[in-house]
């Protein structure tokens, strides 16, 4: 029987808020402006770093993303994020990071 291990989620979710602040940096350092479809660009982004690392549990991963059955637009029209109450775990870190960095 497979169990929730609480301290992989964290390390998880540690590794992807570095992972995000670091795009997020990079992407706020060149002007861009925090559109939907760039929320969508970072949180793959960030997402494929930890994979590619490979020494995360992936159903962890998968735990932090947004789901892919709710609907987040993917146009290129600035993202409102902090007109809604809950967010996925992803997205709440990208907005938070955007709103963060100068």
């Amino acid at each position: 029987m497979i169990f929730f291990e609480g301290h992989k989620l964290i390390a998880a979710k540690e590794r992807l808020a570095r992972a995000v602040n670091e795009i997020v940096e990079r992407h706020r350092t060149a002007g861009d402006v925090l559109t939907w479809r760039l929320v969508h660009e970072i949180e793959k982004e960030a997402i494929k770093k930890l994979e590619q690392a490979g020494d995360l549990d992936a159903k962890y991963i998968r735990m932090l993303r947004s789901s892919r059955w709710g609907y987040v637009p993917r146009v290129n029209q600035p993202a409102d994020l902090e007109n809604h109450k809950e967010l996925p775990v992803a997205l709440t870190m990208i907005q938070h990071a955007y709103c963060t960095y100068h």
